[in-house]
């Protein structure tokens, strides 16, 4: 869950995690000891939250939790916990959920070997009081209740594919501002009900396989040399090659490690790179289509409109 004071402000100001008295902000990058969220929804004590940045070095945050359930979905990101009494650890491919109670110090580390991505749903008790009579025969919405007067817990389990597609449409929404509106409360909602699902059942659901941690260090040199030129990444073969593994190796640890197939991801971020060359740059489609590794401009146009629901040419500002 994330940390801080238990109303979750909107604005745009850069905050001292280590400061008590200041609330998480709304990351697109982070120097020294300060860091900025995006709260991208906020309603009636429920706040959806966006996190995007990389740390320049090992990062010491201390926080204080709050009275709150919070699902947290890790994209991206490794973070090392320093509290006794609450894990406050996360690794990528990762979904929690966390109740707190009560107001206590976190100490965590993040470690600068990966971006940090998340996105998280913040429920408070307001929010339930406020939809008492609505859920008041729902079990899931008792045991959630239930569970905000018991000792903090915290629950760990793998990513699953629906969750994922939920964390990566909240870091890519639409670009007209009613749209984004509406696209980040039905994203709200589509977690609350995740959320909700979790409290169900009182058996926790499996964790993702682990890679060794010579495994996990060159997996996440690969996906870094995709991130860094993703126009390049167009042969799993080759890349296979040039980091020492055969191709079903490099499939299966990319897997175990990010909860996805390779070749989803280096499609992910070729077509997020020709569409940032689009909007940033003001290149053609054909030009951008080329830069981002594509031989053909109208297979790119393709599956650009697959993956974005618009046209290329749609994206230019």
């Amino acid at each position: 869950m994330r940390e801080g004071e238990s109303e979750v402000c909107g604005c745009d100001a850069i905050c001292d995690w280590a400061d008590p008295e200041v609330a998480v902000h709304p990351p697109e990058t982070l120097t020294g000891k300060s860091a900025k969220y995006d709260v991208v929804y906020k309603d009636d004590g429920l706040s959806l939250l966006s996190t995007n940045f990389r740390a320049l070095e090992p990062l010491f945050v201390e926080a204080q939790t709050f009275p709150c359930i919070c699902m947290s979905i890790v994209l991206d990101g490794r973070a090392e916990g320093r509290t006794a009494d609450f894990d406050a650890s996360f690794g990528p491919n990762e979904v929690w959920v966390a109740v707190t109670s009560v107001r206590t110090s976190v100490q965590k580390v993040i470690l600068p070997d990966l971006p940090v991505r998340t996105v998280e749903l913040i429920v408070l008790p307001e929010w339930f009081a406020r939809n008492e009579e609505r859920f008041s025969g729902e079990e899931p919405f008792q045991r959630m209740r239930h569970a905000l007067s018991q000792p903090t817990s915290v629950r760990r389990r793998s990513l699953d594919a629906r969750l994922k597609r939920i964390a990566w449409a909240v870091h890519h929404p639409p670009r007209s501002d009613g749209l984004r509106t509406l696209h980040f409360q039905s994203r709200a909602l589509d977690l609350l009900g995740a959320l909700a699902e979790e409290f169900a059942t009182d058996e926790p659901k499996p964790r993702a396989a682990s890679l060794s941690a010579q495994a996990l260090a060159r997996i996440m040199t690969v996906r870094q040399h995709i991130d860094a030129e993703p126009s390049a990444a167009t042969s799993i073969v080759a890349l296979a090659e040039a980091f020492g593994m055969s191709p079903s190796k490099l499939r299966q640890d990319f897997c175990v490690a990010f909860g996805s197939c390779i070749g989803s991801y280096i499609s992910e971020r070729r077509l997020t790179y020709g569409r940032e060359l689009i909007q940033t740059m003001g290149l053609s489609v054909s030009e951008a289509a080329y830069r981002a590794g594509y031989a053909h401009p109208a297979n790119f146009a393709t599956a650009f409109k697959r993956r974005f629901g618009h046209p290329p040419s749609a994206a230019r500002p």
